[in-house]
């Protein structure tokens, strides 16, 4: 069976970066928590938004720089894929959906986002660079 496992996420950090080095290897992780909001219509015609907190973990080079350059508040892009982290506490199996990021846009603030040459003002962090990532590519 063919499958496919890509996430592209735009929100707000809900906390600081969370970075730890993990293990003896001196590996780094960045914990990072990000809030969108999923709009929808209620049975009034109504535009709801509910907020959606999503958890990412970033590695390497690329948890340095969210651990750099980020903070509580900042708007990020996000692309990776989905993981199922699980472990055992106390004789209780818990499970935990998660994003393992590929790629962290730390976008522009505010009304940054209008004008051409400010718009070059922000950090892009990349660990895997196989694909195009034309800035003019950010979907908004």
């Amino acid at each position: 069976m063919a499958s496919f496992n890509r996430v592209i996420l735009m929100g707000n950090l809900t906390r600081d970066p969370d970075v730890r080095a993990v293990g003896n290897s001196g590996m780094k992780v960045a914990r990072l928590g990000i809030a969108l909001n999923e709009r929808r219509r209620d049975r009034n015609g109504q535009i709801v938004e509910t907020p959606v907190f999503v958890d990412v973990d970033a590695w390497d080079r690329l948890a340095e720089l969210c651990g750099q350059f980020l903070s509580k508040g900042r708007s990020i892009l996000v692309e990776g894929r989905l993981q199922m982290d699980t472990w055992e506490r106390e004789g209780v199996r818990h499970q935990k959906l998660k994003v393992r990021a590929a790629t962290i846009k730390f976008l522009p603030q505010g009304d940054r986002l209008n004008g051409g040459a400010q718009r070059q003002n922000y950090v892009e962090a990349q660990m895997n660079a196989s694909y195009d990532n034309d800035p003019d590519d950010i979907p908004f």
